[in-house]
């Protein structure tokens, strides 16, 4: 698998949908928008972020 910025990825627990983000850093998090703001996960590597998405996450086009 190979991460990509920008790329959209939902839950597969709450449908709900997120965006993949790499930071300057090269750490990478998932932000949600919703009514409410933004919310972004944890910053983390991006071998971390690749299992949590293969974990937890399908692919949006």
């Amino acid at each position: 698998m190979r991460l990509r910025n920008g790329d959209f990825y939902t839950n597969v627990l709450t449908n709900k949908l997120y965006r993949l983000n790499e930071d300057s850093d090269s750490s990478w998090y998932l932000s949600l928008r919703d009514e409410e703001g933004y919310h972004e996960t944890e910053k983390t590597s991006g071998r971390d972020m690749i299992r949590l998405v293969e974990a937890g996450y399908k692919k949006s086009k």
